[in-house]
């Protein structure tokens, strides 16, 4: 005897049940097959008990700061783990799926035909079919590996206690939680990671920060560091790591393998519906269907984001295409995630890196710093920034927020972003006092002011009072015109200070000001070459006093040892420009820093000022050294 469904969904994790359920709501027939219980790998071994375990570490860890001895029996944290597992299970176990509907079959489900399932002897046929068989822990060929008791995150929380000392293996995001939570709860663990640097697909200046922190709270942290041998030694396992060509022994009880995933293609008989697949994924179309007509595939058995709020939407949108006659496509284009160390790293679009090869320098930076916000100072050794990538109309493109709440604030961003919502009108949505989130509004001011000085009219009008311009062809703007006079004015009152200083030996951060000029700027069209010593410091220091005061319309405001910092005002419109100046003595030369604060107003002039205030330093270098 032969079943029939409506839909077959072969996989009950997170795409799995989210199909299901929206099947069963446009009141299809809908069967769910799992070898295992409902649920998936977010419920048994991901984002449920791991945001558990880090809960738990997180409270442990702001306790011990006030109870530096505070000793913590790891088998009642995995108890409460576990309790937490159960909870969420409850509102997906086979019981809540039949009150939906839905029929579950615990069982291994493998094709015979095109549409024709086998589970446990028992045949099933459906007209569509969605494969959401998930994905795996991936285990590198590395000698010795199969002879040691090593973990998974699949196996982790099914044990009775925690190790007292744990090598980590990958540093992408499960490896990162675990190792901060752990360490947290009284594990010593060792990081071992392949790149240069731990979560290597966001943002360098925020995972570095991440990675500072981790270190200080006392993680070992082994990066540009490969595997090459494990063996077991009784309770302990020895594992051999090369990192630029030396060898190293990292000794621990634990070894918990976090080197990402692999796709779920063995074992169901996909060759026989026709359904083409790779070592790494199943192949679809943009409406998720598999090469196999009525045969969809969905979460991280097709990626390209193995996230569970990825897989939920490519839930409904291959069972709405599985019913519906019109086909929609997915959308990968609105991509979010966060990653729950504390601080959190949420990311949403593009990387700067991205949004710079896609469209250029026309994009606009925005960063603020979680220091910067009374809500963020409230809480001791607070650390966090906001990066937010924008076109050249004020559209977000993406955004990076290591600090508190930064899954909740890049939501907001993630929102704005998906309506196409111009950055710039959040200047005037009121937030609550104090919170995270009001570092939107923060930037939204920046965004509303550099939106209004990129209007046509008011580009016009600067350049006309800048002298770029016949005074007289600005008339032709009459009463609209006009207008710019005001909206340029408010911009001026509006002036921005930019982060001055020295941070960690070198000028902090270049300000996004387009024309914003830097011997420590990456950008290449921002960048302008150091001045060398020419003698000592003091020599040079003199030289650079002597050359600004001899300057006109600028003004030196704070001299100390290592650093000089001036403002030079323009003739006509009086923009403020910010100029300033390390002596390096690691590097015997000086390192230079020059940027509007209104930053579409100098039209080049920072880069001329440099390359005058160059000339005149070097003669008067020259002309002190001949004397």
């Amino acid at each position: 005897m032969v079943k029939k469904y409506d839909i077959a969904i072969i996989g009950a994790g997170a795409a799995g049940l989210t199909a299901a359920f929206t099947g069963t709501g446009f009141s299809k027939s809908v069967v769910l097959i799992d070898k295992n219980l409902p649920g998936g790998e977010c419920t048994w071994s991901g984002c449920i008990p791991s945001k558990s375990l880090i809960n738990t570490a997180k409270e442990i860890h702001h306790a011990k700061k006030y109870s530096p001895n505070l000793e913590i029996d790891t088998a009642v944290v995995l108890k409460d783990i576990q309790d937490v597992i159960q909870k969420v299970y409850a509102g997906e176990s086979p019981e809540v799926l039949k009150e939906s509907g839905i029929d579950f079959i615990n069982g291994y489900a493998k094709f015979i035909g095109p549409h024709l399932l086998e589970v446990d002897g028992e045949r099933i046929e459906a007209k569509k079919v969605i494969l959401s068989t998930g994905s795996s822990p991936m285990v590198p060929p590395i000698d010795g590996l199969d002879k040691v008791s090593y973990l998974t995150n699949e196996t982790l929380f099914t044990l009775k206690s925690f190790p007292k000392t744990m090598t980590i293996l990958g540093g992408g995001a499960i490896g990162v939680e675990l190792s901060q939570a752990l360490n947290r709860i009284g594990v010593k663990v060792t990081l071992v990671e392949k790149f240069e640097r731990i979560l290597p697909k966001d943002e360098e200046e925020l995972v570095l920060m991440i990675q500072q922190r981790l270190i200080e709270e006392g993680v070992t942290i082994h990066t540009g560091a490969t595997a090459v041998k494990a063996e077991q030694k009784g309770g302990q396992i020895d594992l051999e790591i090369e990192k630029d060509g030396s060898k190293k022994m990292v000794t621990s009880e634990g070894l918990l393998v976090a080197l990402g995933r692999e796709a779920n293609v063995k074992g169901y008989g996909l060759e026989q519906a026709g359904v083409e697949f790779t070592k790494k994924s199943i192949t679809v179309d943009n409406h998720l269907e598999t090469t196999a007509k009525g045969v969809y595939a969905i979460g991280d058995v097709v990626g390209p984001y193995q996230l569970s709020h990825m897989a939920n939407a490519q839930g409904i949108t291959a069972a709405q295409n599985a019913i519906l006659p019109i086909n929609k496509k997915m959308d990968y284009e609105h991509v979010t995630w966060c990653t729950y160390t504390d601080p959190e790293l949420g990311r949403s679009g593009m990387s700067e890196k991205e949004a710079r090869e896609k469209y250029g320098d026309s994009i606009r930076i925005y960063e603020h710093d979680y220091a910067d916000l009374d809500r963020a100072n409230t809480k001791k050794d607070s650390i966090g920034k906001v990066k937010i990538i924008l076109d050249k109309k004020g559209f977000i493109l993406g955004a990076s927020i290591l600090g508190d709440r930064a899954g909740e604030i890049i939501s907001q961003i993630q929102t704005i972003k998906s309506l196409h919502i111009n950055m710039g009108k959040l200047s005037g949505v009121i937030h609550p006092y104090p919170t995270y989130s009001e570092v939107l509004v923060k930037i939204g001011k920046k965004v509303y002011v550099d939106n209004l000085l990129n209007q046509p009219i008011v580009k016009t009008f600067n350049q006309a009072k800048a002298g770029e311009l016949p005074a007289g062809k600005i008339a032709a703007y009459g009463a609209v015109a006009a207008a710019g006079i005001g909206i340029a004015d408010m911009a001026v009152k509006n002036n921005i200070k930019p982060k001055l200083g020295v941070e960690n030996g070198r000028l902090k951060p270049m300000p996004s000001t387009p024309n914003a000029v830097s011997s420590q700027s990456h950008d290449k069209d921002k960048y302008v070459p150091a001045w060398p010593y020419n003698g000592s410091r003091s020599e040079a220091k003199k030289n650079v006093i002597g050359m600004l005061k001899g300057y006109e319309g600028v003004t030196i405001l704070q001299v100390e040892d290592n650093y000089v910092y001036a403002v030079a005002k323009s003739k006509k419109m009086h923009f403020k420009d910010d100029i300033e100046f390390y002596f390096n003595d690691a590097a015997q030369h000086i390192e230079f820093r020059s940027a509007s604060r209104v930053g579409y107003s100098d039209a080049g002039v920072n880069r001329k000022r440099y390359e005058k205030m160059r000339n005149r330093y070097f003669g008067i270098s020259t002309h002190s050294r001949n004397s």
